[in-house]
């Protein structure tokens, strides 16, 4: 089934896009932003950083009203669930609870038709279960830390740089000397990297 991805960004931030890189070109990932968002978290040398396949539309939309953004984005739901074929499934990625009167009365009117809704965290949460595929967490991990790094607006050989150091470390001394071979005294890339790392490999770095 295709899959169609609802992003709120303003309460989720990149990380929510994680996981990406399982997707295929039917699937979808549609960027509900605002002009602040669309600028800082969510901005196009951001997105175009995300290895992917699947295609990505940007809908900037208005504020000023409150939860305005949750409006549209279920008022945008609904059209795709009017407009498109069966077998699909929706997935509005957010961490507000209160999209899950919107899904419920969607799928109560819709009952007839083959798809489904859900509300998730962010993209990984649940691409290893469709996909069936093993985790492969230097894949993930290089993937964030290309992400955050752009995010920051650190060049390509910067990244780079950044990536030979964490593909050789065993503890978080040996983290730290090679980050300090690649980038000298200078700790602002190091500083960034380590929550990361330490995210993915926890039993390795106290």
């Amino acid at each position: 089934m295709e899959k169609f991805f609802l992003i709120d960004t303003e309460n989720v931030n990149m990380r929510a896009l994680y996981g990406a890189h399982l997707l295929n070109p039917n699937d979808l990932i549609i960027l509900f932003t605002t002009n602040r968002t669309s600028t800082t978290s969510f901005k196009d040398s951001v997105i175009d950083a995300l290895n992917t396949s699947a295609k990505i539309k940007k809908i900037n939309v208005t504020t000023g009203i409150k939860n305005s953004l949750d409006f549209q984005l279920v008022g945008y739901l609904g059209y795709l669930i009017g407009s498109n074929k069966d077998n699909i499934n929706y997935y509005i990625v957010s961490k507000d609870k209160g999209y899950l009167s919107s899904i419920n009365l969607l799928s109560e009117i819709s009952n007839t038709q083959n798809f489904t809704i859900d509300l998730i965290p962010s993209i990984q949460s649940i691409s290893y279960d469709l996909y069936n595929e093993a985790k492969d967490p230097m894949l993930d991990l290089e993937d964030e830390i290309i992400v955050e790094l752009k995010g920051y607006g650190y060049t390509n050989k910067t990244i780079t740089k950044a990536l030979i150091a964490i593909q050789s470390y065993f503890d978080l001394e040996s983290l730290e000397l090679n980050f300090f071979l690649q980038f000298g005294w200078n700790k602002k890339i190091l500083n960034i990297c380590k929550p990361i790392v330490h995210q993915y490999y926890s039993n390795s770095i106290a």
